[in-house]
Formats: C-alpha cells, sequence, structure tokens
C-alpha cells in the first residue's frame, strides 16, 4: 500500500503524477486536484493557450482536438490492449485472420473508450488527452503473459486539465468511457446472431466495461461512486447482467 501525497489514504494501485512525482489517490490524481505548479508550468505555450480556449464555449463535435503525443500514446496503449487480451488465443491458434480479428476488436472497444473520456472532457471546455502510465502500461503488459490468469487492461488513462471542475464533472467524464463499451457490447452482441465472429468484440467491450466500473484506485468506476453512487450501483449492476450473459 502507498500513502497519498496530498491526503495520506492509502492507495494500492496509487496515481503517479507524470509532472511533479507525486504518489496521489484517484481524489487527487489530477494536477487540478494537487495544486501541481509543474503540471502547468512546464507545458508548452501552445498547450496553455489550447486550455484557456478551451474555457470558451463552443459546440460539441467542433471541440475536438488531438496531437501526435496523443496519437503516438494511444497507439501504444492498443497494442499493450492487443497482447493482453489476445496473446494467449494467437500462441494457441496462430492465423492472420485470429490477429485481424482481435486487432479490430481492440480497436473498436479501447479507442470508443478513451474518445468517449475525451470528448465529454472537451464538452466541458477541459483540455484533455490520452497518456500512458509508465507503471500500469508495464504491469498491464507483464499480465499479458499467457500462463497468468488475472488481466489487467490499463496502460493510461484521458488526463484533464482545466479550471473550476467539479465532482459531477469527473464523474461524468469517467462514465462516459464504461458506458460507451456497454452500449457497444449489447449492440455486438446482437449483430453476432448474423456475424459469429462478433461475439467476440461484445466480450472485449463487456469485460472493459466492467472492469473500469470497479470502484477502486485510479479506475472510472471510483470516481463515478464518489460523484453518485446511486448511478454506479445501476450501472454497474447493468454491466454485470452483460458480462454474466456473455459467458
Amino acid at each position: 500500500m502507498v500513502r497519498c501525497d496530498i491526503c495520506g489514504k492509502d492507495e494500492l494501485l496509487p496515481f503517479i503524477c507524470s509532472y511533479c512525482g507525486k504518489s496521489l489517490c484517484s481524489e487527487h490524481r489530477l494536477p487540478e486536484n494537487h495544486d501541481c505548479q509543474a503540471a502547468f508550468k512546464n507545458q508548452p505555450i501552445n498547450m496553455k493557450e489550447s486550455i484557456r480556449s478551451f474555457q470558451k464555449p463552443r459546440l460539441f463535435w467542433a471541440s475536438f482536438r488531438t496531437s501526435k503525443t496523443e496519437l503516438f500514446h494511444l497507439a501504444i496503449g492498443i497494442f499493450i490492449f492487443f497482447l493482453v487480451s489476445g496473446l494467449r488465443f494467437i500462441l494457441a491458434w496462430p492465423s492472420i485472420r485470429l490477429i485481424a480479428l482481435v486487432a479490430i476488436g481492440v480497436i473498436l472497444s479501447f479507442v470508443p473508450h478513451e474518445l468517449a473520456h475525451k470528448f465529454m472532457a472537451q464538452h466541458y471546455h477541459l483540455w484533455s488527452e490520452f497518456r500512458l502510465d509508465p507503471f500500469m502500461a508495464i504491469l498491464s503488459l507483464f499480465t499479458a503473459i499467457p500462463w497468468i490468469p488475472i488481466k489487467l487492461i490499463a496502460p493510461g488513462a484521458v488526463q484533464i486539465f482545466g479550471y473550476s471542475i467539479t465532482i459531477e464533472q469527473i464523474g461524468k467524464i469517467s462514465l462516459s468511457g464504461p458506458l460507451i463499451n456497454l452500449i457497444q457490447a449489447v449492440l455486438f452482441k446482437g449483430l453476432s446472431t448474423y456475424m459469429p465472429e462478433l461475439i467476440f468484440f461484445a466480450v472485449l467491450n463487456s469485460d472493459l466495461a466492467v472492469f473500469n466500473l470497479i470502484p477502486l484506485s485510479v479506475l472510472d468506476g471510483k470516481k463515478v461512486f464518489s460523484w453518485n453512487k446511486i448511478g454506479w450501483t445501476i450501472t454497474f449492476a447493468m454491466a454485470m447482467v452483460v458480462w454474466i450473459f456473455m459467458l
């Protein structure tokens, strides 16, 4: 267990700030929640201007922005997810068709999850980009070893930055990712009647939804639970029903 450098709370999987290096709990993981001066001070000028510009009202669809850094981190995150979710199958039944199936399934579950966080954050006029967490990425990669039964899919997260961020906004941003996975799981399950391969996509989405809704450490469920316990309970129950149905 590691103590949060801000509140002293014990965390099994602490969030390490990539700017100041502090060990943090989920409530203080964001730069603005632990008064991280290094986060804003060390950013290039164009990012500071971008953050300020996000305070200006704009249409939801017109707020999307990305960067080469985000795309690079996202690509590595997809590759880690690919290894964790599909390496054991590929080693057992190696084929180009299976590799393609796993790759497409990973992209259609992981990317919409992260983009949902990003779109929702930018809807609130916050700077948001996906970033790898070195410790969690290595830990996730370690669980890709076929004979390790427990799989961890948490190579990184969408980081947000802005002013006057509320618990409600953080909760809704966190909920958006698992919710899109839950919707896609049901959709792919229904379509699997016509295309059986889609059941794999449905399973990946249901796994991702349930895992991220666990109210622990830096996972989405912890922030959703802190914001709205009833909303978390309903969503988690729905995710568990879908997950069990997939079995």
